[in-house]
């Protein structure tokens, strides 16, 4: 039974509870120049996803060149914070098919992946295949996470498996998601470019809802649906995908034919044209704004810090997992980064604050979850430590017993109990004894 002392906090943490939020941030070679790994800011982002390596047809990883040092792991784990190696990207997907499509050849390509990170001190791994196509490669991206992920669990269980999906059924049919969600830790939703050179109007580039009601083409609403509700993925296994960065067209509105070509534009290069020669424009059914020129045929699909903040609430009142952006530093204007502030201050909730005896930084996700929650805590000094999770009702339900470093730590659990039993939907809470400190939190479990 829960001892006399911790009932007060557990009520607390009942009625007060915020449950930690995931922000992957995406963080390519060339940025690097323009964003140390030292400036990111660890108060809102949680994991970085290096980008890009890739695999040859051979299955060795290539990288872009002065990309990969361990300072830059260093520096993300002084933060607190994890470092995953993103594998593929646009352009860069032409290896994983023939890496992929023997039991001879993924066992190379593990090795290599296993190597790199090891070498480099990543904390896993995020896939970006762009994309498979067709039934054989399918079943080879299934097999080789199934294969990558016995591979980790033998030697490093604690490193992630991570991917970058599609949205849509377009390339999504190319994904066995029943099988991968077994293995892979979450999903990061690629909830953008649901227009561009490829469609036949102006559209946003990453509306919450579809605007108008009926354009096909989509939106970051209808893509969680897809990943939710058509193919399965647990909701707290997913981010969602957040556009650093819009569109230019050749067009008069939103909505509209365009002519020519369509062009990227990064947050800090169209932020200042706002209210300077362009009118901004809020679309009330998207939950975005647009740019449209006051002397030239031409408008801006943007991202910005009101839009930030709705998709914010979309994910926080659907309980989805987290958020994922595309790319770090490209808010960046002087030392401002307005959209990170806008996460910061529309998506991120303090946790409870207990006293500084109860304090290690005590916290899990996701949360809620479904399959395995990690929990993450801070130590000050090696130590033996002791994991206790409850229901209500003060029943023990698991026990976890280790022994761990100083430093930032994480313990896996994959929601059985004692007797190897999946627990019961709903709330529970949790104590960690550690270093001579005791700390409390709530989990939610949802099958």
């Amino acid at each position: 039974m829960i001892s006399k002392i911790n009932i007060f906090f557990f009520l607390t943490l009942i009625t007060s509870f915020s449950y930690a939020q995931r922000v992957v941030g995406y963080y390519p070679q060339w940025v690097q120049g323009n964003l140390h790994p030292s400036d990111i800011d660890y108060s809102v982002i949680t994991h970085i996803n290096h980008a890009f390596a890739w695999p040859d047809n051979d299955g060795n990883i290539l990288h872009y060149d002065n990309m990969i040092s361990q300072s830059i792991t260093g520096a993300v784990h002084d933060n607190n914070a994890k470092i995953l190696l993103s594998l593929g990207g646009w352009g860069n997907s032409w290896g994983f098919a023939s890496s992929t499509e023997t039991e001879e050849a993924r066992a190379i390509f593990i090795d290599n992946i296993i190597s790199i990170c090891e070498n480099n001190n990543y904390d896993g791994i995020d896939i970006d295949w762009e994309h498979p196509n067709g039934y054989t490669q399918k079943n080879n991206l299934s097999a080789f996470i199934s294969e990558l992920r016995q591979a980790f669990n033998n030697l490093y269980p604690e490193w992630l498996i991570t991917m970058a999906v599609p949205v849509s059924n377009w390339s999504g049919q190319h994904y066995d998601f029943n099988s991968l969600v077994e293995n892979v830790d979450y999903f990061n939703a690629m909830t953008y470019d649901f227009h561009g050179s490829w469609t036949d109007h102006a559209g946003h580039n990453s509306p919450l809802y579809p605007s108008p009601a009926n354009d096909p083409d989509g939106a970051v609403s209808t893509g969680f649906n897809y990943l939710a509700n058509t193919r399965g993925i647990p909701r707290d296994k997913i981010n969602i995908g957040l556009a650093f960065y819009g569109k230019q067209y050749n067009a008069i509105d939103i909505n509209g034919s365009y002519q020519g070509e369509v062009s990227s534009l990064l947050y800090n290069q169209y932020e200042h044209y706002i209210n300077n020669g362009w009118d901004y424009v809020w679309d009330n059914v998207a939950q975005v704004p647009y740019l449209r020129s006051t002397t030239q045929n031409y408008i801006i699909t943007i991202e910005d810090s009101i839009s930030i903040a709705r998709k914010s609430d979309y994910v926080k009142n659907n309980q989805i997992g987290g958020l994922m952006i595309w790319a770090l530093s490209y808010d960046l204007v002087g030392n401002t980064q307005k959209l990170i502030n806008s996460l910061k201050t529309n998506y991120l909730r303090v946790n409870i604050n207990l006293p500084e005896r109860y304090s290690l930084e005590l916290r899990n996700y996701p949360n809620p979850f479904n399959g395995n929650t990690n929990f993450v805590f801070q130590l000050n000094n090696d130590s033996d430590i002791k994991l206790s999770i409850y229901d209500l009702n003060g029943k023990l339900i698991k026990e976890i017993n280790k022994y761990r470093i100083r430093g930032l730590n994480e313990l896996r659990w994959n929601g059985r109990n004692e007797m190897d039993q999946e627990i019961s939907s709903g709330v529970y809470l949790y104590i960690l004894n550690a270093d001579g400190k005791t700390s409390s939190n709530k989990l939610i479990f949802l099958k």
